[in-house]
């Protein structure tokens, strides 16, 4: 949404951002592939264990508590409401009187 404003204002600025934007996508994937899958240059990270039950669950539980708050995130906006609200009213008065 942000690209397609920007090309309202100006179609190189928008080129731009979409160009930076997938060019970061792509060293992130390349960067991501070296790193995960990549060999372990290092003895002392070889010897690292994975992760066990206890961490795997609490990893469970954010994630959950995450796409929760992604799909229905009603509950946590629903708390700023009435603040919004005043912050709205406020701005729609003229302050030239």
């Amino acid at each position: 949404m942000v690209i397609l404003a920007a090309v309202k204002f100006n179609f190189w600025v928008a080129f731009a951002a979409a160009s930076s934007m997938i060019i970061g996508a792509a060293y992130t994937l390349w960067m991501y592939k070296r790193v995960i899958f990549g060999d372990v240059a290092n003895h002392h990270v070889a010897e690292l264990k994975d992760i066990n039950k206890r961490e795997f669950a609490i990893l469970g539980v954010l994630a959950i508590c995450t796409l929760w708050m992604g799909l229905y995130p009603q509950p946590f906006t629903e708390v700023m409401h009435a603040s919004v609200n005043d912050l709205l009213r406020h701005v729609a008065v003229s302050k030239i009187q």
